[in-house]
């Protein structure tokens, strides 16, 4: 007997203002839709704080897409595309690009399921880090030594990068997640699902150590409470 997981369509709105002379809605590859698309994504799994413009470019990156429908009464692309997350998460999205009566942008992206944002999460965590890694390895002198200190004075190492993605406490440390619990008391469904399935196990640990540092991180008390609030909803789900 297999069992069908229910999905979370994700349709976000955001919209940006436009010339007043425009007529058209941008298409379904133009910047301003890949902009928006990327910008909605990231408010749905949290953590886009921090990240330059190119680092996100880099690791959230929109393939093939192209339009399935335009409806000229209303000016509305109807788009699909790939969406590709730190080089190794990939999967289809839907969206659409329309100008409403004010000639504002709006782009909403739909078919993303609840797994989906996990997955795109722990790609994302991923991307960043190595990509900072090799991008710190790359401004190091390739063959000149270190200069001495003193023996009085201590070696001290650089200092840390002040972003959320980077900081994590041990998620930066890991190459791979395992689950949140002890799957040897796993009693619910959900955890033996998750203890079962190596996939959803590796979400289930980023995720988790994304809670984590978010909890540690200097968001404010009313924030903080916020935040185990929303968790505590999302658990009962």
């Amino acid at each position: 007997m297999t069992g069908k997981t229910s999905t979370v369509i994700m349709a976000t709105v955001i919209a940006t203002f436009l010339a007043a002379c425009a007529k058209e809605p941008p298409k379904c590859s133009d910047d301003d839709t890949f902009s928006l698309i990327r910008k909605i994504v990231l408010d749905q799994i949290g953590g886009g704080e921090g990240l330059s413009e190119t680092e996100i470019k880099e690791n959230m990156k929109i393939e093939f897409p192209r339009a399935s429908a335009f409806d000229e009464k209303i000016k509305k692309y109807s788009c699909e595309a790939k969406l590709i997350v730190g080089g190794t998460i990939q999967l289809p999205i839907t969206y659409e690009s329309q100008l409403d009566d004010k000639n504002q942008h709006i782009v909403s992206v739909g078919g993303i399921s609840r797994g989906d944002l996990f997955a795109v999460q722990a790609g994302m965590i991923e991307g960043i880090k190595k990509s900072r890694a090799n991008k710190g390895d790359a401004t190091k002198p390739a063959e000149t030594p270190p200069t001495p200190k003193p023996a009085e004075q201590p070696i001290t190492s650089p200092a840390p990068v002040t972003a959320p993605i980077a900081e994590k406490p041990q998620a930066s440390q890991q190459t791979t997640w395992t689950p949140s619990f002890d799957c040897t008391k796993a009693s619910t469904f959900s955890e033996k699902a998750i203890c079962n399935d190596p996939l959803l196990g590796k979400l289930d640990g980023a995720l988790s150590e994304n809670y984590k540092y978010m909890l540690a991180s200097d968001i404010g008390d009313g924030a903080r409470n916020d935040l185990k609030t929303t968790q505590k909803k999302w658990l009962a789900e």
